[in-house]
């Protein structure tokens, strides 16, 4: 009788234990950036469990407390989280110590953006919103967002807003919608809807200008066409079929011909915009091109491979492959430093095995190649699916767009050579 009540006891006091412990703490994920990393709480070092190779997890106690984390290389973070039955998981990333790319502040957005454009004057920058209903705008003055750009109800319910073009002799900025296949024109004094032209096609997403600003050009995705269009007027002068989903454009110095990024098979389609039809088609191992910057003193493309995560540097006078530059998986957007000297790229980085919706194992990045020498200078952590990018007209801010959390990060640039 008497070892029964010791058992009976001895179980009572330890599912008691196991009780309260559960309610003083919770298990939580750890995502961290870089991957190996030291975590203190409350001034005590704990030791993460490995869950997989990126993902770890640590029990700590409930209530508010105090993380530290910190890596060789980085500089230390630390912040303040409430511990509760709500926190599952706690997504880090650090700070390089030694960079030239220096966080400045980070913002949060409507749902899923995929691109960012600082406006010409540099006082501003945007980002469209796929999975929301309309644009979002910050100043580069103290780095805040000064409004959500309203569309009429019936673009507003369809969303699918894509990428952003300005239009400084009109004081305008365009901004592309997928869904609707359209155009919608807003004025840059205010930030309000003005009007909407149709591309004809079927979901528009990128749009470029002849070095003379007379012609615009719109990708159509589904449709496999780009629209030829007068930029004054917004009539269509002709859409030309592609070889499958186009996706970045540049045309040419000379006004002569429009370069095609082809997402679906990896080509570059060229157009000749007098004769309005493809002359030549660049072939590549199988790929995905996305985007491509160009810099129009050296006469050169630099074109972002999303599917071989490389960066194609090509002669746009002789059409040949310079350079295939590998960087990292899902490379997405590129742009040039005003003086071309660098070129920045947004690396998503591996997707989620179930959808590129969903946030994937490891966070992105962002890489700076020097077009010197075509070699990579560094690289920075950005967070899950660095997308959109854009650099100041200055030089000075680069501000890209973190897909799937709902935020634009700005950094300061100081790349010296």
């Amino acid at each position: 009788m008497k070892k029964n009540y010791i058992i009976s006891l001895f179980l009572f006091v330890a599912i008691s234990a196991g009780s309260e412990l559960s309610a003083a703490g919770r298990s939580v994920l750890l995502k961290v950036f870089p991957p190996s990393y030291t975590l203190t709480v409350d001034g005590k070092q704990v030791k993460p469990v490995k869950i997989t190779q990126f993902l770890k997890k640590s029990y700590i106690q409930a209530g508010t407390r105090e993380l530290l984390f910190s890596a060789e290389g980085y500089d230390n973070k630390k912040i303040t989280v409430n511990i509760s039955r709500r926190v599952r998981m706690l997504e880090v990333k650090l700070e390089k110590t030694v960079s030239s790319l220096k966080h400045v502040k980070t913002l949060k957005t409507g749902m899923h953006h995929k691109s960012v454009e600082f406006s010409p004057d540099g006082r501003f920058f945007a980002a469209a919103l796929l999975m929301d209903n309309g644009v979002d705008v910050f100043t580069t003055e103290g780095f805040k967002k000064v409004k959500r750009i309203e569309f009429p109800a019936k673009y507003k319910k369809k969303e699918m807003f894509v990428e952003i073009a300005y239009v400084p002799e009109k004081n305008q900025m365009w901004v592309s919608q997928m869904s609707t296949g359209s155009i919608h024109v807003i004025d840059m004094k205010d930030f309000t809807y003005k009007s909407t032209f149709s591309t004809k096609g079927v979901w528009t997403k990128v749009m470029a200008f002849s070095v003379d600003r007379k012609l615009l050009f719109a990708s159509n995705w589904v449709s496999e066409d780009v629209s030829v269009m007068d930029a004054d007027t917004h009539k269509l002068i002709k859409k030309i079929r592609v070889s499958g989903i186009p996706r970045g454009m540049v045309a040419t110095n000379d006004g002569k011909f429009l370069y095609v990024c082809i997402f679906e098979n990896g080509q570059i389609q060229k157009i000749d915009l007098k004769k309005m039809r493809i002359v030549k088609t660049l072939k590549f191992p199988k790929g995905a091109k996305r985007h491509v910057a160009m810099d129009r003193k050296k006469n050169i493309l630099y074109v972002t491979d999303m599917y071989r995560g490389s960066v194609y540097v090509i002669s746009a006078e002789t059409d040949k492959v310079i350079k295939e530059i590998r960087v990292d998986q899902k490379l997405n957007t590129c742009k040039l430093t005003p003086d071309g000297n660098y070129l920045l790229i947004s690396s998503r980085g591996p997707n989620n095995r179930e959808s590129y919706l969903k946030k994937g194992p490891k966070f992105g990045k962002i890489f700076v190649i020097d077009t010197r020498t075509l070699k990579i200078k560094e690289w920075i952590w950005g967070k899950n699916q660095p997308t959109g990018l854009d650099i100041s007209p200055d030089g000075k801010y680069l501000a890209f767009t973190n897909f799937l959390d709902n935020e634009v990060e700005v950094y300061r640039i100081n790349l010296k050579d």
